[in-house]
Order: C-alpha cells, then structure tokens, then sequence
C-alpha cells in the first residue's frame, strides 16, 4: 500500500473518532471555555430588543428595606412602568403566598392587570407533594390578572453557567423525582422568556424557532456581553421619579433582582471577566435572541461530520503523509491551526460557534502522528541503510579473503616451496647426503649442516602457517562440500578447544550462494565463540533446515542465557555490540537474525536467509 493512501486512510479514521467522541459531549466543558475566552475578544454588542431591566439592587434595598418588599411597593413600581409606556411588563419575583393583607394582593393584581404582565413559576421541593419536585406559581389572583406565566428555572445549581433556553418546561418538572400517576398529565410551561416575548410579539414572531413553538430545540444563549450590558433602571430610581417620564414608551419591562445575595443573583457570567450575572438579565438576554433572532448557529450532525470530512482530505492527510522537508509538516499544521481559530473569531461576532476543541485537536492528533511517522522512517531509512553498508562490508570482506587466499597460494606458498628446493641444492654443494647415511660430513660442513636444517625445519613451519592461514581464510571443506560439510568441522574444532560437546544436524537443506555461505560460516563461527566465552554450555547444536521460504542455521546451547536485547537499536556501550553486528550482517544479506533466550534456559541463535538456488560451485 502506498504512502499516500495510508496517509488518507489513517486521517479518515482519525476524522471519524474525534467526530463520534466530540458529538458524544466529551470536549463540551473545554469547548465552552474557548467560548469563554471568544467573548473576552468580541465587542460588546448591546442588546437590539427593546427590554429594560428595572433591578432591584442596592440602592432600592436601602431605600426600601430588605425583601421581601410590600406587595404595594410591587403595585406602584408596576403603575410606575406602566406609566412610563412600559408595553408589557415582566416579573420575576415569586408571588406564591398570599399577603397576610388581601388588599395588598388586590392591589397588586389590579396593577397587574392594568398593563400585560407575565408572572414567574418554578421548580422547587414540596412538602406538600412528598418531597418531590414540584412547580411552585403564583397565587390564583394574581395568575388570573396576569397574561401568562414563565418558567424561570434556569438552570438546576446556582453558580452554574447557563448556556441553553429551554423553551418549555413540564410544569411537574423533568426529574424522575416527579413520576406521574396513574392519568396524570403534565403541563408544559414556557420559559418565562418566551411567555414574555410573546405577550409582546404576539402569535407574529420575529425569528422562527426550530420545530415550531411547542416542539423547539434548547437554544443558545449569545450574550450580548458581560454584566451590566442589558439597559438597566434601579427600582428605587423607577420609584422616586416622576410617573410623567415616557421614557420606557413600547418597551419590554422586566423587574427582578440584581442585588448581590438575594436569590438568583449570582449565575456565571459567559465571559473569563465579567462578575456574576442575575437571572433576570439572563432573561433579558434570552427575549433580546428570540425578538432579534440571535441565538448561537452551532455545526452538528452532517454538517459536523462534512467538516471534518473536508479536514482529513486536506491537512490531516498532508499531516500524515510522509516526510515533509524544510519543516513543511510544522508549516502545514501551523497554517491550518491557526486558519481555522482565525476563523472561529471571525465568525463568532456573526453569531456562528465554529468548534474549537475538536478541529486543533484533531489536526493536533494528525501533526503528531506525523511526526511519529516521519521519525520512524528516518529510522527505516536508517536501517536500510546500514544494511547496503553491511552488504557491501561482507562482500568486500570475502573478496579480500579470496585475493588474500589466491595471494598465499601463488605467491608465499609457491616461494616456500622454491626456497625448500634450494636449501636441500644446497645440502648437496655442501657434499652431505640428503638422506642419512652411514658416512659422517666433515667437521667444519658440520655447522653449516646443522643451521641448514633448522632452516629447512623453519621453512616447513611456515609452509604450514601459510596452509593454516588459507584454510582460515576459505577453509577447503567450506570451498568444496559448502556450508553443510564445513559446519561439522568447525563444531569439532570448537568442541576440541573449549570443552562442549557439540552435535551438527542437517534437515533438508539446499545450497545457498557461496558469498552467503561463507558469511553464515563465519557468523556460526563467532556465536560458538560467544558459547565459550560467556555461556558455560555443557552441549551445543547446530541446526541446517528450510523454513517456508527461508533456509535457517540454528546455534543453540544450554548454558547461562540472557536477556536478548532490541537488535534495530544500537547498543548504548559494549553490551550486546556482537549480536548487533551480527544482525546488521544478516541484514545486510537480506537475512534476518532471531534470538530466544531467557536467563538460565540457554540461548538459541536463529540466521534467516531467504531460499536462492546457489550457482554450481567450481573446484579449485
């Protein structure tokens, strides 16, 4: 298989995973923070709706006491707003108790109902209902005024971030705390932002939501900044004024509390800085989306998928692919990167949340594993290598040896021979008998016979040197009956100098190419020398046999045994330095070198050659 399409199909596969793991949720919590930090970059938008938030901070809680608050006090801020040309006013205080004065109820809900006004439910534990979770509304004279009520439950813990608007809540709540019994149905309730917005918009709404009112998709929240961005009036100002001021004219009232330690004050805001956000801002926020169509565009399903599909066509398959020169590959990745940041930026003011996390993650993933890659091709390139050099090696070893062994026997052994003739020509001049005889040479030719003999007894020795040396070079058994009969010699003579017992066991076995042969006899050659240097085997087998394919000589021995080490690794010192150059020769035939051992089970040395019919070998 190619480079190209290993490269698209790792990508592919790559693009699938991060696909499937990013729509299971699992970068969700680190996705939101880039978003987060997207808001911290972004300018402050301002809110396009028209809603003001009456709050009920500080300054109104010092000018009109703790909560909570009269219901008078609610009924004339209500005339106030409504006054002020307030269109529809929205209240997000709860008002499920009745006051222990009915014409303070009276009061309120006639101010209610002087202006459209939507009242607040919630979800809260009842021990009315066995502890179970419950939707808590107003009282039946102030619903009855009202023009609708809102779930103001935002979210299930305070501190957390609220991100989603759920359209419609179950007025029992969701939690399988609440089950139903037997007939019993739930009433769906809308947000409280939607039940706003839609007493102000009517039936007629601005934006169209996914599936129609009653079957929409949570939305996302797009704040249009941090704290204190929405149009904001202190009660106690709302109070204090003038009622003539028609400075709320057509506009979206919502009063609730902003004031820190009062309920539902203290969300998280959406960006790394802001303070902590109120609920009835939120709330704001969540009209100013659905009357100006500013909820969060997020990819998902096949248009995530095609992204990431388009992904690992492009970069992750060049990020992937083999090694890239001059730092290509780090080019690639950076450019990709930081394109597609660049343009998560870019569209974020436009409402569009391009994801993040998943995308750098897996082009990230895809640099990584290139560079895994490229490293270990260098390493095979490496390999191979200094396996050509390895070949080379051996093959100019055994052409030194055979010119070396030609040499000796041409030239040294040739001249030897000569040199015996005339030293024995010379015995001659000198008037002694070659042979032994009964005569006696005289006195003064005495020393001169005697030197000539150690000197025919040196000539001889070296003669025999010469012979040894040649043998060692090329031995005469490996030259004329190959490796198979070469083998057992060698064995015997190893057995002789170092006291183990050695056996040569010869399967089925075909000649190889004399070059290889004469490269594993020497290799054998060194393994039974590592045998007596360091196993302190009592016996040792040689083993010729095919494999498949593949012709195997196999040292084992029963001695100490090692650990065998990783052989593609040069050895970090002398340890292991034999065998490593042992493999590199094998290698370098196109062999292979495998050893099993373990310490105190023996050793077991296996040389792989590949099957080649050897060339018919002539005689010398």
């Amino acid at each position: 298989m190619s480079d190209a399409r290993r490269a698209l199909q790792a990508s592919l596969g790559l693009a699938a995973a991060w696909t499937l793991t990013a729509s299971l949720g699992a970068f969700e919590s680190l996705e939101r923070l880039t978003v987060r930090a997207r808001y911290l970059v972004r300018p402050v938008t301002g809110f396009t709706a028209p809603v003001t938030v009456v709050a009920i901070d500080e300054r109104s809680l010092a000018a009109h006491g703790k909560m909570p608050w009269p219901r008078e006090t609610f009924a004339t801020l209500v005339d106030r707003v409504r006054a002020r040309g307030a269109r529809v006013v929205g209240i997000d205080v709860a008002f499920n108790e009745p006051s222990e004065d009915p014409r303070a109820d009276a009061a309120l809900a006639r101010a209610i109902g002087a202006v459209p006004t939507v009242l607040p439910t919630f979800l809260a534990y009842a021990g009315a209902t066995g502890g179970r979770l419950t939707a808590i509304a107003p009282i039946p004279l102030l619903r009855g005024a009202s023009v609708g009520q809102g779930s103001v439950q935002l979210t299930t813990y305070q501190q957390a971030e609220p991100w989603e608007l759920q359209p419609y809540q179950n007025a029992l709540g969701e939690s399988d705390q609440a089950p139903l019994g037997a007939g019993e149905q739930r009433e769906r309730v809308p947000a409280f932002a939607m039940a706003v917005a839609h007493a102000y918009a009517g039936d007629e709404w601005a934006p169209a939501l996914p599936g129609g009112l009653w079957s929409a998709e949570p939305l996302l929240l797009n704040y249009r900044g941090p704290t204190g961005t929405a149009p904001m009036l202190s009660a106690a100002e709302v109070l204090a004024a003038p009622a003539a001021r028609p400075d709320l004219a057509g506009r979206i009232v919502l009063i609730g509390a902003t004031a820190a330690g009062l309920p539902d004050t203290n969300f998280m805001a959406p960006d790394l800085s802001g303070g902590p956000m109120s609920g009835v801002e939120i709330s704001a926020t969540a009209i100013d989306n659905l009357l100006a169509g500013g909820f969060w565009k997020r990819l998902g399903g096949p248009a995530f998928a095609f992204l990431f599909l388009l992904l690992a066509l492009g970069p992750g398959r060049a990020l992937l692919a083999g090694a890239s020169p001059g730092g290509r590959r780090h080019l690639v990745w950076a450019c990709a990167t930081g394109a597609w940041v660049l343009a998560a930026l870019a569209a974020f003011p436009l409402g569009v949340w391009l994801e993040v996390v998943p995308v750098v993650g897996f082009l990230f993933t895809c640099h990584f594993l290139g560079l895994l890659g490229e490293r270990q091709a260098l390493l095979e390139s490496r390999a191979r290598l200094m396996e050509r050099y390895a070949s080379d090696l051996a093959s100019e070893s055994q052409r030194q040896r055979e010119r070396v062994e030609g040499e000796l026997h041409d030239g040294v052994q040739q001249l030897l021979v000569a040199l015996g003739r005339e030293l024995r020509q010379v015995r001659k001049a000198l008037g002694a008998p070659v042979t032994v005889g009964p005569a006696a040479p005289p006195v003064g030719a005495g020393r001169a016979l005697e030197r000539l003999e150690r000197a025919e007894t040196l000539t001889e020795d070296v003669r025999q040197e010469v012979l040894r040396v040649r043998a060692d070079l090329l031995p005469p058994a490996l030259r004329h009956e190959g490796l198979a009969g070469a083998l057992p010699v060698l064995a015997h003579e190893a057995s002789l100098r170092h006291g183990f017992r050695s056996e040569v066991a010869v399967d089925d076995w075909t000649p190889l190419p004399q070059d290889q042969e004469v490269e594993v006899y020497w290799l054998v050659q060194e393994a039974l020398n590592n045998v007596a240097k360091h196993a302190e085997a009592a016996n040792v087998t040689i083993r010729l046999a095919h494999e498949d394919d593949r012709a195997v000589v196999e040292v084992a021995d029963d001695g100490r045994g090692f650990l065998p080490p990783d052989l593609s690794v040069p050895p970090a010192g002398t340890a292991h330095s034999g065998l490593h150059r042992m493999w590199l020769r094998m290698r370098g035939r196109g062999g292979d070198l495998l050893i099993v051992s373990q310490p105190g089970k023996g050793a077991r040395l296996r040389f792989l050659l590949p099957l080649v019919a050897a060339p018919e070998r002539p005689i010398r």
